[in-house]
């Protein structure tokens, strides 16, 4: 029981009193944090504060429980608050019962396409995602997350910063209702939390900050002054639910269950990855799909609406501190204790400073050393990068995630359909003697025998390439007797990539040129002869390597012409040389004027 324990939690082995300490003062920082979110988020969604607050305390652990990343924090979260609320308001009055029911209903049902994919092990889908969409889509949602907070820092009434323009041009003319008060407080939670880490890295930063940024609001008397405080918080308990699902309910909410489970996994998989960048943690998507779908599963019936990773806490998470997931844990528990006891307390805490802290936070996620970094070595890459963020920024973050996900797709299917076609000859090294790209390296070849390395998939996708560089050689070098055509490299063959070879070898036969396959590998060797590659090449021609190859085809070798080369390509080439000259010699002198 103990090693399977273990083995499903690794991470039990590495608890001891240094990471408690820290993982519980990192759960007191997050804890604390997820209070106005909770509120904000289910406002958002159309639902009361309190199930933004049951969605923050149950979904964290069970999706920590099941998934693999130890600092991905989840619960409820700005873009998929967004889309239920869409997928939802056309069909019931937010707010209302029915529209309640049908938030934990569509939750459910995510939660159960999201865990069907994480068994049926779909998580490596998401490693068509580049480093560089993580790039631009951390980059994005962490300016997302500084200019959402603007709003409470200045206390003005400005729209959401998805829509830049509108938000630029709302607050270009915000200056007459900018609250001082505010913008002091946030700047003095700011600066505390820079000059605390400044001082010592091993402090609670945010969690001095915040006291630091509620003293001095009390001393401001900010509430006074017209600064929004975070008030009377009710307890909440997140009760058992219900869930009631009919065939007409289940017709209405799949769509949106579909999309919200798809970007509710693509973000959680994108955060948890991007958060591992930062802790160098190894991340199983397929089990972090299934902590998903288990966290919205069973979170549903404690009353949870959807949820996914949040950056904003995630950060939060790592920043303070957290080594394990116990982190999260403590997180949970915290927040049902401070709403259960001390909520009066933490009604003082000012807006602002809680603005503070998390645009610090996401100034801190800002990816600036990897955009510098591809602006030096790919452009490519760095294209999907600022096109993820600018789409993140200027569109959403769902679709920043969509469009980074498509361009990566491109290119690597760009990629793959240019698989290399080298022609290779020997070159003497001080580790031995090996087979050379001759362009790379200037080296002869030999004229009766062309070595060519195909390396990458040979599909649908690729034959055209293919075809080009193979009427690239023909064009280019002279005629061949013998192609030699080495597979080691082929990572993939399909019916019409096994079709052009096909083609290849009666054209070549039509030039007089013997095509021969050297296959290493016995799943090319099946694939090649399912799709009758092998009976076309003849089994004669087809040989497992080099060596075997060359010793085959020396019998078919014009030996007059190994008389007059002087290349000597292959070790063979002297004894061939001999053969033809012998042969020369004994062939009868001309009679030619008789």
């Amino acid at each position: 029981m103990s090693q399977a324990l273990h083995k499903w939690l690794p991470w039990l082995t590495f608890v001891n009193s240094s990471t408690v300490k820290a993982d519980f003062i990192a759960g007191i920082t997050c804890a604390s944090m997820s209070i106005p979110q909770g509120i904000a988020f289910a406002a958002i969604a159309g639902l009361p504060a309190e199930y933004g607050f049951y969605s923050a305390m149950v979904a964290p652990i069970i999706a920590v429980l099941f998934g693999s990343s130890w600092h991905m924090v989840c619960g409820p979260a700005t873009a998929i608050s967004a889309l239920l609320f869409s997928s939802l308001s056309g069909l019931y009055a937010p707010g209302s019962a029915e529209f309640i029911q049908a938030a934990l209903a569509i939750t459910f049902l995510a939660g159960l396409i999201q865990l069907a994919l994480g068994l049926a092990k779909l998580g490596n889908l998401t490693n068509f995602v580049s480093h560089a969409v993580m790039v631009g889509f951390i980059t994005g949602a962490a300016f997302l997350i500084m200019l959402s907070q603007v709003q409470h820092a200045l206390t003005a009434d400005l729209p959401r910063p998805e829509n830049l323009l509108n938000f630029i041009s709302a607050l270009l003319h915000a200056g007459p209702q900018i609250n001082l008060y505010s913008l002091s407080i946030c700047a003095v939670t700011i600066i505390s939390a820079m000059v605390i880490r400044k001082i010592s890295n091993k402090l609670p930063h945010y969690l001095l900050a915040l006291i630091v940024g509620s003293v001095f609001g009390y001393l401001m008397q900010a509430g006074a002054n017209g600064v929004p405080l975070v008030g009377k918080l009710n307890e909440a308990i997140p009760p058992f639910a219900l869930i009631e699902l009919s065939g007409s309910t289940l017709r209405e909410l799949a769509p949106g269950a579909v999309v919200l489970a798809l970007i509710g996994l693509l973000e959680a998989a994108s955060i948890s990855k991007a958060i591992a960048l930062k802790t160098h943690q190894e991340i199983d998507t397929n089990r972090e799909f299934i902590g998903q779908g288990m966290s919205n599963v069973v979170g549903s019936l404690f009353s949870n609406y959807m949820s996914s990773g949040s950056f904003t806490r995630s950060g939060i998470n790592v920043e303070a501190g957290a080594r394990t997931p116990l982190a999260i844990i403590f997180s949970s528990v915290f927040l049902l204790l401070i709403l259960s006891l001390i909520a009066p307390l933490f009604s003082h805490l000012p807006i602002p400073a809680m603005a503070g802290i998390i645009m610090l936070v996401g100034w801190r996620l800002i990816e600036f050393k990897e955009l510098l970094h591809y602006a030096k070595t790919s452009r490519s890459e760095l294209s999907i990068a600022l096109v993820t963020l600018t789409s993140t920024i200027g569109i959403s973050l769902e679709f920043g995630i969509l469009v980074g996900v498509g361009l990566s797709l491109a290119l690597f299917l760009s990629q793959t359909a240019k698989p290399n076609v080298r022609i290779l000859a020997p070159m003497d090294t001080d580790e031995g003697r090996y087979f050379h790209n001759i362009m790379h390296f200037d080296l002869e070849t030999c004229p009766q025998i062309h070595f060519i390395r195909l390396d990458g998939p040979l599909y649908f996708g690729s034959v055209d390439y293919m075809a080009k560089q193979f009427q690239s050689i023909e064009h280019d070098l002279p005629h061949k007797d013998h192609w030699i055509i080495l597979c080691r490299g082929l990572s993939a063959i399909d019916m019409q990539g096994a079709h052009f070879l096909k083609q290849l070898v009666d054209q070549r036969r039509e030039s007089n040129t013997q095509v021969h396959l050297v296959v290493r590998y016995l799943w090319q060797l099946e694939l090649l002869k399912q799709f009758g590659v092998l009976d076309k090449v003849g089994a004669n021609h087809t040989y497992p390597a080099k060596g075997v190859a060359i010793e085959k085809i020396e019998r078919d070798m014009d030996m007059k012409q190994c008389a007059q080369c002087d290349k000597n390509v292959f070790r063979e080439c002297s004894n061939r040389k001999q053969k033809g000259l012998a042969i020369i010699a004994k062939e009868p002198l001309s009679t030619e004027g008789n």
